[in-house]
């Protein structure tokens, strides 16, 4: 097979320029509560923009929005300088803005303060990155901030904004979704593979990210059916900071992927390298950045990202436990006191390791990809046969919760769901853009 296109992928920069203030109390007391890394995000950039253009053949990188932190004047300007510097390394970027990149009085740190900084205007973004959106665009719709490029021959690139009315609502409205329509209609009608871009994903990551009212656009069954139906077979997403690839079929056999891309700013800050080929099979690997120019503790990037994930997952579960009875003995409680509390044997490499810490890093996995505890490991084991000792309470659970929503009718597939996956395709996938199929590229 022949090459059609090949491209990076990578999404929310949220490139915060430190010169506004990035330290003190108030910047700890945030930087607490975030998986992302915030005055960091300079060095993240540069290392994961060197990278990118150190790979000379992989000319285009497509970015799926959220460029700063919260759409501070200075964070925009001094992101512009490094997209600049990547174009002169001989790279052609497409991007779409998203609802972090825009406000009227965002903040830095000062101390113990938030300081409001200059802000940005929503409707000053497709100007201000022109360069990098509708300059080479065969096809514009200004309303909604969309584009259509040709991104290579045979292949075309629907960058679609998302943002809704800017507060609650995010999908698209009938005017956009019309257009939107033709232009996969056009590019089917020409011979082109069209493949969209958004920010908000249009499927949840995860089964749980259902429950998430932010997680996905909203009426996603329905903007996916017809988004299917209409001839557009894939889109690259972002926001949720987490790695999945998911598939919609609709009724006719129609189907859409979603391909979401995890932070740059934070873990698992990954870079998608997408190659298509001219049967309109699409090979996806994922990497990360080897280091950033940080003060680390040690640590390397890996080891970082994960430390700052652990933390703010720490920090939120502490915070709903301060000061309720047994704050304390949820910490420290382990895996083998909880099994022999309930009369069953845990596997001996379980034991001593606290139940919170399992959490936090079953938590993570499901934002890193590819959840390995499946059947037949320890953990997966333990969780199975803790749900079945707890089984008068997981079906009280299930009559509750199940009306509200039926993925809670069998609590322990729910489970098992967050903890594993056979298919392996989050991080490394090859996808049938024709056939519909995909399978795992190791």
């Amino acid at each position: 097979m022949n090459k059609l296109a090949q491209f990076y992928v990578i999404t929310d920069l949220h490139y915060f320029e430190n010169a506004l203030g990035a330290e003190g109390e108030a910047y700890e007391a945030r930087s607490l509560t975030d998986q992302k890394c915030i005055a960091e995000t300079g060095a993240i950039i540069d290392s994961g923009f060197a990278q990118l253009a150190a790979d000379k053949e992989t000319e285009i990188v497509i970015i799926a929005g959220d460029l700063t932190f919260n759409g501070e004047a200075a964070s925009h300007k001094g992101l512009l300088q490094k997209l600049d510097a990547l174009r002169a390394s001989g790279k052609k970027i497409y991007l779409i803005t998203a609802r972090h990149d825009y406000d009227d009085e965002p903040y830095a740190f000062s101390g113990a303060e938030r300081i409001i900084v200059e802000g940005t205007k929503r409707e000053d973004l497709l100007d201000l990155y022109h360069e990098y959106t509708i300059k080479d665009a065969i096809a514009v719709n200004r309303e909604f901030l969309s584009y259509v490029v040709q991104l290579a021959p045979g292949v075309r690139l629907l960058a679609m904004n998302n943002d809704g009315d800017c507060h609650d609502f995010k999908g698209f409205y009938p005017a956009h979704m019309a257009w939107i329509i033709e232009q996969i209609e056009d590019a089917r009608q020409s011979g082109n593979l069209i493949i969209g871009m958004t920010h908000y994903p249009i499927l949840p990551g995860s089964p749980i990210m259902r429950l998430i009212g932010d997680a996905v656009m909203q009426d996603w069954p329905n903007v996916a059916d017809t988004l299917a139906a209409a001839g557009l077979p894939l889109v690259f997403t972002g926001h949720m900071h987490m790695q999945s690839v998911n598939k919609h079929v609709t009724s006719d056999g129609s189907f859409l992927f979603d391909v979401c891309t995890g932070a740059l700013a934070g873990g698992p800050c990954a870079i998608r390298k997408i190659v298509i080929d001219d049967d309109w099979r699409m090979q996806i690997t994922t990497s990360t950045i080897p280091d950033f120019d940080w003060d680390k503790n040690g640590m390397t990037a890996n080891e970082y990202f994960i430390w700052r994930f652990n933390r703010k997952i720490l920090h939120e579960i502490s915070s709903m436990l301060n000061g309720k009875f047994g704050a304390g003995i949820v910490q420290k409680i382990t895996l083998g006191t909880i099994s022999r509390l309930l009369f069953f044997r845990a596997d001996p490499s379980l034991r001593r390791k606290k139940a919170l810490d399992m959490a936090i890093e079953l938590v993570r996995n499901v934002f890193y990809g590819d959840q390995s505890r499946t059947k037949g490991t320890p953990e997966y084991a333990y969780a199975m046969t803790l749900l079945k000792r707890l089984r008068p309470v997981v079906r009280i659970a299930e009559k509750k919760l199940s009306p509200k929503n039926e993925m809670f009718k069998d609590i322990p597939a729910f489970v098992a769901s967050l903890m594993g996956k056979e298919l392996k395709i989050d991080n490394h996938a090859v996808i049938d853009l024709k056939q519909g199929s995909a399978a795992e590229n190791d």
